[in-house]
């Protein structure tokens, strides 16, 4: 046997063990960022449900410490500004829809369209729609609301 022959034979070898590794590996990747964009919107029902049931806990368990929005609100005016939303409101309604998310490691954005209605009995009083852009960060390999930008 030929010693070159043998050495194509042992690469060609190699790489049919090595291209299922490799496709693996990419499917992984593909699935832990498929993973990560099932947390994110897993995080994004949890505000939902906690402005719905005015449950300011579970609303600020997911904003990051270092919480920015457009109008230079940090977590604190944040959360008093969903206190003064509360009071305001009896009942508060949150549609979501359109959801487009995009991570990148530790990083992501999603842009989303919502209508939010608030009122004090059985009708709103007031009904918004907004298109809104927000940042999250992966931390201690949980999603938080870093950043909040909508019109």
């Amino acid at each position: 046997m030929c010693p070159d022959g043998g050495g194509v034979m042992r690469k060609t070898s190699l790489i049919w063990l090595l291209c299922p590794l490799l496709f693996l590996g990419l499917l992984s990747g593909c699935s832990e960022q498929k993973n990560d964009e099932a947390m994110i919107q897993e995080q994004i029902d949890n505000l939902q449900e906690a402005l719905e049931t005015h449950n300011t806990g579970s609303f600020m368990s997911v904003i990051d410490e270092t919480y920015q929005d457009q109008l230079n609100n940090d977590r604190k005016a944040l959360h008093r500004m969903l206190l003064g939303y509360f009071l305001r409101y009896k009942d508060i309604s949150v549609f979501v829809s359109a959801s487009q998310i995009e991570v990148t490691q530790i990083r992501a954005e999603v842009q989303s369209q919502l209508v939010v209605t608030g009122g004090r009995g059985l009708l709103p009083e007031d009904a918004r729609h907004y298109q809104v852009i927000s940042c999250w960060k992966k931390t201690e390999g949980e999603w938080l609301l870093s950043c909040l930008e909508w019109q």
